[in-house]
């Protein structure tokens, strides 16, 4: 082969080559974890359908127990493909994953030079901040439009018993008999 210098881990070369080799490695590694997590996720959703006989609840309750033991197989596979790499990521814990109840999760998982992580919405916790503002946000805007339909709501009552009370009246005078 004719090599003149072998390469060490000290060597820029080495850690360009593990780079070339870790990343391909670290997004088959997310994009499979990720096809676990969707389909966690249906069989949960399968589960909680009405109709379903006891007999296919314990199936799907089964068919979670085996998923999940295979999200525990692959989230190893990631945390040691994620400590390989050159810097490394941050690895998930298994209550993490299954936490993920959004795909937007793992679209920040597949930035490979871990330049999401710099951002102020890559935070977990910021993130949920945000979520609870936006939610605040969206509760003010339905008290708004709650006040709006109290306040004809109660125009229509008003007018209801008007017109009731009307029609009442013109009934007693074309027919007095009746009570």
């Amino acid at each position: 082969m004719n090599v003149e210098m072998w390469w060490t881990p000290e060597d820029q070369e080495w850690e360009d080559a593990a780079a070339l080799v870790s990343n391909p490695c670290y997004r088959h590694a997310v994009h499979y974890l990720e096809g676990l997590v969707v389909k966690r996720l249906l069989d949960i959703t399968k589960v909680n359908q009405s109709g379903l006989a006891y007999k296919m609840r314990s199936h799907i309750a089964k068919a979670l127990q085996v998923r999940s033991k295979a999200i525990k197989n692959t989230l190893g596979r990631y945390n040691s493909t994620v400590t390989a790499m050159v810097p490394p990521c941050c690895t998930l814990s298994f209550a993490e994953v299954i936490d993920y109840t959004f795909l937007t999760d793992f679209d920040m998982l597949r930035d490979p030079e871990g330049n999401a992580m710099i951002w102020a919405w890559a935070d977990p916790l910021a993130r949920q901040i945000l979520d609870s503002y936006y939610k605040i946000q969206q509760a003010k805007e339905g008290i708004q439009r709650l006040n709006i339909k109290i306040c004809r709501f109660m125009t229509y009552m008003r007018d209801e018993k008007r017109f009731l009370l009307k029609q009442e009246a013109e009934i007693a005078v074309k027919d007095p008999d009746l009570p």
